[in-house]
């Protein structure tokens, strides 16, 4: 396993529930998966990497639309389940390999398309792993992700956290450049990270304002869920007793409950859609 500290975050707990839950975290984040897909307008005779690709419900997307697609992730649970639905697809065009992007090249001008839905926050050194995106493309290749705006402006995630944070053994919130859902949240930054790592023509606008988690007769699930699949409460909560767990997912339920209409649990969210060019 890569000395990553991702990796045995992805590789464990967290990488473990989304796999288990895929179709449940797929259904959740296919609006800002799709709003990138359609962004980037992939052609047939193309060839696309999906970075972070997770469970691979976007790699069997873009295989729909591309020549070829390379979906790579350090997560072997999470692969596992990618190569069993792209299979159950019949997605012959679409290659899966355990990688981590941040640690070296991955191909050198082989691809037309760099897409990620949610899989290029967690780098400790960003401009080195976006270099190694960019590498990946001819040039003048096109890059898009999603990835998300600010902690205050993404109550679907931290309205569950801060309901079952009092009953857990929570570490610290990192800093906001850290490794994390959030790392990409400054604008200013994204843009210059980019820049450095030889990308052009940097354009970012705002993505998909809501999440539907599920539906209000699921709820005690649904809060499971999202404590399972989040890297801060998910081993926090399997380290709990069984009393402080069940706190933790009662508090959760309860703080769901608040956002439930016409039959589902919906919170506001903020993303945004990033796209470059390989300069």
């Amino acid at each position: 396993m890569s000395d990553n500290p991702q990796a045995r975050i992805w590789n464990e707990t967290v990488g473990v529930a989304w796999a288990t839950n895929a179709q449940h975290y797929d259904a959740m984040l296919e609006p800002f998966g799709a709003a990138v897909i359609s962004l980037l307008d992939v052609q047939p005779d193309e060839r696309v990497v999906d970075v972070g690709c997770g469970t691979g419900a976007t790699t069997v997307e873009l295989a729909r639309r591309a020549a070829m697609v390379l979906g790579v992730d350090l997560s072997w649970p999470m692969l596992a389940t990618a190569r069993d639905r792209a299979a159950a697809a019949g997605a012959d065009n679409v290659v899966f390999s355990a990688v981590d992007v941040q640690a070296e090249p991955f191909a050198t001008g082989e691809y037309d398309v760099a897409f990620s839905r949610f899989g290029v926050m967690f780098f400790a050194d960003p401009i080195r792993a976006f270099t190694h995106v960019r590498l990946s493309l001819i040039d003048g290749g096109r890059l898009g992700f999603v990835c998300f705006q600010r902690p205050l402006d993404n109550p679907f995630i931290l309205v569950p956290v801060m309901a079952a944070a009092p009953h857990l053994s929570m570490p610290p919130p990192p800093p906001p450049t850290d490794p994390g859902p959030f790392s990409l949240a400054d604008v200013d930054r994204t843009r210059s990270i980019l820049i450095a790592a030889g990308f052009v023509d940097v354009t970012i606008e705002a993505g998909p304002t809501s999440v539907e988690l599920g539906a209000a007769d699921d709820l005690p699930a649904v809060a499971r869920r999202v404590l399972e699949q989040n890297p801060g409460t998910a081993p926090a909560l399997l380290a709990a007793s069984a009393a402080d767990r069940r706190a933790a997912i009662d508090a959760t339920i309860a703080a769901l409950a608040d956002h439930v209409a016409e039959g589902s649990i919906a919170l506001a969210a903020a993303s945004w859609i990033v796209s470059a060019r390989a300069g």
